[in-house]
């Protein structure tokens, strides 16, 4: 529509481009394939390599997180200084991270198909569709909404790498130039092939998550797959299959490879008397701020002022309360029209707390 083209007037050079994505990840794949690098590396040696990488991994979120922190800060006057540093050292951490992130990457698609072909889960010991995913930082969001009202207007993917400061440049300059409420953020997942995985340090939800991921590849071609978007009944069924196959083959790789990973039976634990439940309970009621019915308070107090025609006024709310959750250690960068536009869950109430 023309008013999609005027924004991405302003975010088309930005725009994440899936069809490069794949490519270069396939070409990746083939790549480290041909260097045959987990028959080369012992077991003892894949481990460490493997630890290293999502100590790496670690890192670059944390860093991240950091740097986002001074972006959102309501204290930091000048964030782009305030954050160079910071941005130095993640730079760092990103190169040395990419090479042993592509070994990884295979040591783990070679013993989670294994795994596949050890449970007959194969042909001639190769999983059909081969395992193959790739670390990815995902794209992120672009939400336009108008600020009269809350609505979706625009959802476009950017390059992941972004910087934060073409973020702030580019939420402003949609907004002013188009009068419009907008925010940059991140996504939780992509369907792609080879499968986009969140880099993460969690060996435990990585080894289950390429196997589920994998799962979906694999029932795409099969009925159950094919027909995922028809009824919620066989998304469910889809994604319930994932996640036991998931569990099942990450358990299988944890036996040979990761035993640490196993969970141990936990000893039955004596059960609280009811006076100490009720004690618990008295505090949390007292003390807990509870995120989910604060914010659904935010969203049903904006929308009355956006239905009274008060859009300066319903913008200054969610900036005050922007700095409620702030103090309360919730760091929301920005709650504005488009942030509810993305997060629509709460124009619903929550099941606990009381109006």
């Amino acid at each position: 529509s023309e008013d999609i083209e005027l924004i991405r007037s302003f975010s088309r050079a930005s725009e994440f481009d899936y069809v490069q994505w794949e490519f270069d990840a396939i070409w990746r794949k083939l790549i480290f394939t041909a260097l045959g690098l987990p028959k080369r590396i012992s077991v003892e040696e894949g481990r460490t390599l493997i630890d290293e990488t999502l100590n790496l991994n670690y890192q670059t979120r944390y860093l991240e997180w950091q740097i986002d922190q001074v972006y959102s800060d309501p204290e930091v006057s000048n964030p782009e200084t305030e954050s160079q540093t910071l941005k130095n050292e993640l730079e760092a951490v990103k190169e040395e991270y990419t090479f042993k992130a592509g070994v990884t990457e295979a040591l783990l698609q070679s013993q989670i198909n294994q795994a596949l072909a050890d449970e007959h889960v194969s042909i001639f010991g190769q999983a059909f569709p081969p395992i193959l995913y790739q670390f990815s930082p995902l794209p992120k969001a672009l939400i336009v909404s108008p600020r009269d009202v809350i609505r979706q207007d625009a959802n476009l993917s950017l390059h992941p790498e972004i910087s934060f400061d073409d973020i702030i440049a580019m939420e402003g300059n949609i907004s002013d130039t188009l009068n419009v409420s907008t925010l940059i953020t991140n996504i939780g997942g992509v369907g792609t092939y080879p499968s986009m995985v969140f880099q993460t340090s969690n060996l435990d939800w990585l080894l289950s998550t390429i196997a589920h991921e994998w799962t979906h590849n694999y029932l795409t071609l099969r009925p159950l797959g094919i027909n995922y978007g028809t009824s919620g009944e066989t998304r469910t069924m889809n994604e319930t299959t994932a996640d036991i196959i998931g569990e099942a083959i990450k358990l299988k790789v944890a036996e040979t490879y990761y035993p640490e990973l196993i969970p141990e039976e936990k000893p039955q634990q004596v059960e609280e008397t009811q006076e100490e439940q009720i004690e618990e309970e008295e505090i949390v009621e007292d003390y807990a701020f509870d995120f989910a019915y604060e914010m659904y308070i935010t969203r049903r107090e904006t929308d009355i002022l956006l239905e009274a025609g008060e859009i300066e006024e319903a913008e200054t709310y969610m900036e005050s309360r922007r700095q409620i959750f702030w103090d309360n250690g919730y760091q929301i960068r920005k709650l504005n029209q488009a942030y509810f536009a993305f997060h629509a869950a709460y124009v619903n109430a929550p099941s606990s707390g009381d109006e």
